[in-house]
């Protein structure tokens, strides 16, 4: 008898990778460029995009630090930095490194990062406290974290009827990142949770996007992210119930845009 397989946040994203980045210019690139702009990287400086899926906030810090600057970015998921990988051969960007692997546990560089950033990706890590801390130890003395992460009621027509749909068919489970997302989901609570990792200045500014939805792109975002995983054990009839309970409800409710409110907290050592 072989044990059950449990996938691994890399193996969901890896599975809904052609779905992800289906939303990139659409969703993820947007979110990348705003993280990017309020971490202002700087000519010449190192960064370590952490959680850095397909590319979308490590592709604009390359663009910012230059050739004299490096961006390592580090994912589980390896069919997501197959796709950045590709990006950044695409705009000729060589300064660029995507590497598998569990940032959580990145070396450091001689000297350290002048800029750790994470776009929607703390809330993953197993403890969100003790890791994000962990990466706090990449900076130089002086260095910046920038942290990207959902605002209270984002996506929030698009979770109530996924979450309606799903519980046709099963108990909705219990999640860890709600609990995560709590603490992080406000101005004061995400400042507040930086001042507690020991970092310093903490801000937070607030962006806001009306994303345009159909039916179809909004089930691609389903399938193309940790959401997948609600699906997980249904069979193929079942799943499809899921999905046309789904749409209809978004087609009742006259949900044609993404409510997309983010919250970008930085700091330093």
């Amino acid at each position: 008898m072989t044990a059950a397989h449990h996938p691994t946040v890399g193996d969901v994203f890896s599975a809904g990778a052609e779905q992800f980045h289906r939303w990139s210019p659409l969703l993820w690139d947007p979110i990348g460029e705003a993280t990017a702009a309020v971490a202002a990287p700087a000519p010449g400086e190192r960064v370590l995009d952490a959680c850095c899926g397909a590319g979308a906030s490590a592709l604009p810090a390359a663009r910012a630090v230059g050739p004299a600057g490096t961006v390592d970015g580090v994912d589980l998921a390896g069919a997501l930095l197959d796709i950045a990988r590709d990006r950044a051969r695409r705009e000729q960007l060589d300064n660029v490194r995507f590497h598998r692997h569990d940032v959580t546990a990145w070396p450091a560089p001689d000297g350290g990062y002048d800029l750790v950033q994470c776009a929607l990706g703390v809330f993953f890590f197993p403890d969100m406290d003790r890791d994000t801390t962990a990466l706090t130890r990449l900076l130089r003395p002086g260095g910046r974290l920038a942290v990207t992460v959902w605002e209270k009621d984002a996506l929030g027509d698009w979770r109530r009827a996924l979450r309606a749909a799903v519980e046709s068919e099963r108990d909705w489970p219990d999640s860890p990142q709600s609990a995560r997302l709590a603490q992080i989901d406000s101005a004061d609570g995400l400042a507040g949770w930086l001042a507690g990792l020991g970092l310093e200045d903490a801000q937070v500014e607030q962006r806001r996007l009306d994303v345009p939805l159909s039916p179809e792109t909004a089930w691609e975002l389903v399938v193309g992210g940790r959401t997948r995983t609600l699906l997980d054990g249904l069979s193929p009839e079942a799943v499809e119930r899921v999905r046309v309970a789904f749409t209809s409800r978004l087609d009742t409710a006259s949900v044609t845009d993404l409510d997309v409110r983010i919250l970008i907290g930085t700091a330093h050592t």
